[in-house]
């Protein structure tokens, strides 16, 4: 009879316990909206996405450089209730602005072809791209004009007379 009674007492202790402790647990569905929403106070995780099963977040997407990543990461681990992040995220540079470089290389363009009139050039990120006639004889002179602008690179797509 006493081991009855010890093995009741324990048993509604453990089911007590579990009760407890099940009253607590948070769904998926709601720590990925916890997640998602730290995620929208944050500028530069524009391009991340997370998704949480079994209280394990997963981060997908990209970002610009490593500390935004392990920024991302610790975030969205620091979350309640949040188990771990496996933080799948890449690391991609956003791409150089050249937008100054082309203004300047486009000033420029205009004195370096003055005495060049066959010859057409455009400027995009930093890379002229030549057109038009231009006789042997000139085309060294333009080439040295033109490396002067300190282009990307220079595409002779002009035709040598």
């Amino acid at each position: 009879m006493k081991t009855f009674r010890l093995l009741s007492v324990f048993t509604l202790i453990l089911a007590l316990g579990v009760s407890v402790s099940s009253c607590k647990k948070v769904s998926d569905a709601d720590l990925q909206k916890n997640a998602q929403t730290v995620l929208a106070t944050m500028p530069d995780a524009a391009g991340v996405t997370v998704s949480v099963a079994d209280q394990v977040a997963t981060l997908t997407g990209t970002v610009k450089d490593d500390a935004t990543k392990a920024y991302v990461e610790s975030a969205v681990a620091g979350v309640e209730k949040i188990k771990s992040v496996v933080n799948n995220l890449e690391v991609v540079p956003p791409a150089p602005d050249y937008a100054a470089l082309d203004a300047a290389i486009n000033t420029g363009l205009t004195d370096a072809l003055k005495d060049h009139p066959k010859v057409q050039a455009t400027v995009q990120d930093g890379v002229i791209t030549l057109t038009g006639e231009v006789k042997q004889s000139e085309l060294e002179t333009i080439m040295q004009k033109l490396s002067a602008l300190n282009p990307v690179q220079i595409i002779n797509n002009a035709t040598v007379k």
